[in-house]
């Protein structure tokens, strides 16, 4: 398994980028009269919405883990 650390900016790109290309891969899937190539499709738009969840609970990680520190901080 790979991992990956990533920034926020590049957390929030991948995040667009896969929201953009979803749809887009359900339209191509609607359009195509193929089979085959409309099984692959459908195998794409599957990994890339596990991808997209993946980088979602990521981001939600991240962001209740700094949240949780903020809380944790008292103010003097």
């Amino acid at each position: 398994m790979i991992t990956l650390h990533l920034q926020e900016q590049e957390q929030q790109a991948l995040t667009e980028l896969l929201e953009r290309e979803i749809p887009s891969l359900r339209h191509e899937i609607h359009h195509t009269d193929d089979r085959e190539y409309r099984e692959f499709l459908k195998a794409r738009e599957s990994l890339l919405e596990k991808l997209l969840g993946m980088v979602r609970a990521q981001t939600t990680a991240t962001s209740s883990g700094a949240s949780e520190t903020e809380k944790r901080a008292d103010p003097i």
